[in-house]
């Protein structure tokens, strides 16, 4: 399966720094923006906690079987980077 890497880089309001990737199938920058914001809700960190966020489209690259097994249960997979 080939997936897209978007390259997430997140501040928050408390001044915590997260970095992390969203690998997906498919979509574009808004999906992988939205999957992000989904996935640091389910971090307990809401958007009221964002100061600032940016998700750019990296590259694209062939997923290990654990990433394919996530895209297909949920659309997504994330791969925390710093501050995770």
């Amino acid at each position: 399966m080939q997936v897209k890497v978007f390259d997430t880089h997140v501040r928050t309001r408390d001044g915590r720094y997260l970095h992390f990737d969203v690998l997906t199938s498919a979509g574009d920058k808004a999906q992988a923006s939205q999957y992000a914001a989904e996935w640091l809700a389910s971090r307990g960190v809401q958007d009221a906690d964002i100061a600032a966020s940016e998700c750019l489209f990296c590259h694209s690259e062939i997923a290990s079987p654990q990433v394919a097994e996530a895209i297909g249960r949920q659309g997504y997979s994330i791969l925390p980077l710093q501050g995770c």
